[in-house]
Formats: structure tokens, sequence, C-alpha cells
């Protein structure tokens, strides 16, 4: 029989916001009220510097492997194992602890991605460096690895549930990234290292 237990303890799991304890633990604020007010890596990196923004996307990307993880042991039903997967990012984005508000995914999302397969995730995790690198907008390095994700799913012949939840994912960084392509297509999106009021 499978276990359902996981869906809820999955979304929970998501539901944890780091970047806004790690906020209030180093810095002593909340970053929903500096840079583009978002919990993820790349505004806490903003507000709190470059070891705490690198340890709130790792402790998310755990999230993600952890969830992963726990649907892949205890989930046999393809249906709900994709259900319990897509749940981590979901409780991410919007998170029962925020008033169902919450980042973007895109941290969780890779580390599903390496539990996954760990050779899309580095594909994926080395074309935000490069993006980033030669674009500095952060949010284009995550979109870059959202539309590669589910291509290098398949290219390494991931089971088609897998394939599924990362076209599902790559849907979701997308609607939570909409905000940062209009602000692309007009210019106005910050750039990384960049402070602002709004990202």
């Amino acid at each position: 029989m499978s276990a359902w237990w996981v869906l809820p303890v999955n979304y929970l799991i998501g539901s944890l916001p780091f970047g806004l304890l790690l906020g209030w633990l180093v810095r002593g604020v909340d970053i929903r009220k500096y840079g583009s007010g978002n919990i993820g890596a790349t505004n806490l990196f903003r507000v709190a510097g470059f070891a705490p923004g690198v340890l709130s996307g790792v402790c998310d990307a755990l999230k993600g492997f952890v969830g992963a993880y726990l649907a892949t042991r205890f989930v046999p039903d393809p249906y709900l194992w994709l259900a319990a997967v897509l749940l981590i990012v979901v409780g991410h984005n919007w998170s029962c602890f925020l008033g169902f508000k919450g980042g973007k995914g895109v941290a969780t999302t890779l580390g599903v991605v390496f539990y996954l397969s760990w050779p899309t995730g580095i594909i994926c995790f080395l074309s935000w460096i490069l993006t980033v690198a030669v674009s500095r907008y952060s949010s284009l390095g995550s979109l870059m690895g959202a539309i590669l994700m589910p291509v290098f799913l398949y290219v390494f012949q991931e089971k088609s549930t897998a394939i599924w939840w990362g076209i599902l994912t790559g849907g979701l960084v997308f609607l939570r990234h909409k905000e940062n392509l209009r602000r692309l297509y007009q210019g106005k999106e910050l750039k990384i290292g960049q402070k602002g009021e709004s990202e």
C-alpha cells in the first residue's frame, strides 16, 4: 500500500523557509522587506552576503533531495510519486508557514534533480553558472536550467514520471519568474551583486 503520509510530509518539508530563518539569524532582518522580497538564496545573498546565501541554497536543495528520497523509497504508485515530488516544490513556493507565499523553487527543484539524475543536476547547475557569468542575471540562469531539466531527464532515459515532473516543475519555475521575465524585457531586472528596492 502506498504511503500517503509522504505527500503532506513533503509539502511541509518544502515549506520550511530557510532563507527567511537565516536572514533573521544572521542579520536580524526579514529579507522579504529587502531586495526582491523573495525568501530564496539570491535575495539572501543580496541582503546578508555570500555565505548565508550559499547556505540557504544548500538547505533548500536538501529539502528537494530528502523529499525525492522519501517519495522514491515509500511511494511505489507512479502517480502518487509524481504528486509527492511535486509537493516538495509547491511547499517551497506556497509555504503554509508564510501565508501560502514563498520562493521560486529553483534550489529545491535542483535538489530533486540531483536525486533523480545527478548528471542532469550537474548540467542544470553548470548552465545556471554559465548563464549568470555571462549575463549576471540569476533569474535568466534559473530559466535556462528549467528548460534543460526535462530535456536531459529524457536524454538520460529517466522514467516517464520523472520527465513529466521535469516538465511540470519547469513550468512552475517560469510561472514564479513571470515578474522577472517582465523586468528582463523592460531592462529593470537586478543583476547579481546589485542592490535595490525591487528585484
